[in-house]
């Protein structure tokens, strides 16, 4: 429940061509150290031209955040994003009723995340490819530090157990 499909260095390595490919129509990604620093609301402008490509090539980019819609709005309100906020990652029951909801396909779906015992638990419960990418910063919110003490031993185990799970390139490098 831990494994993720490939694990990136960041969101933006994943590209358009690779997502047609997969028949990827929606990425839902977690906010904080994924999309922004945890501590910050300042993004890359690499991360704006990546969304806005997202946007042109109709593919749907969602937070999907443990944090409060007011947090989350302000963290994005000039990002072309939608928001599903207090997701209680890694249960995936808010993610399965707002796929359900909005009629999106699972099969479709790319879920996100910098954390393995939230993010990428969540998204394989809810049946979802998920991408494992590192933390845009080395420093964490209190309550996520506690993740990380335990997700090092957990993804050391997975790497020994799966060759191929290591940093890649891009989506398209999972051999």
């Amino acid at each position: 429940m831990f494994k993720p499909y490939i694990m990136l260095d960041k969101i933006t390595d994943i590209e358009i061509g690779d997502l047609k490919q997969l028949g990827i129509t929606t990425i839902m990604t977690d906010l904080d150290n994924t999309l922004l620093p945890w501590n910050s609301n300042r993004y890359d402008l690499s991360l704006r031209k990546w969304l806005n490509q997202m946007s042109k090539n109709d593919i749907e980019v969602m937070i999907v955040s443990n944090n409060s819609y007011e947090r989350v709005e302000k963290a994005v309100e000039e990002l072309p994003v939608s928001i599903v906020a207090r997701a209680v990652k890694p249960l995936p029951f808010v993610i399965m009723n707002h796929i359900r909801e909005e009629k999106i396909n699972p099969a479709n779906v790319l879920f996100v995340g910098d954390q393995v015992m939230t993010d990428v638990l969540a998204g394989n419960m809810a049946g979802l490819k998920t991408v494992l990418v590192k933390p845009l910063v080395k420093t964490d919110a209190k309550k996520t530090r506690v993740n990380r003490f335990f997700e090092r031993p957990i993804l050391k185990i997975m790497q020994k157990r799966d060759k191929n799970l290591y940093w890649k390139d891009s989506l398209n490098d999972r051999n």
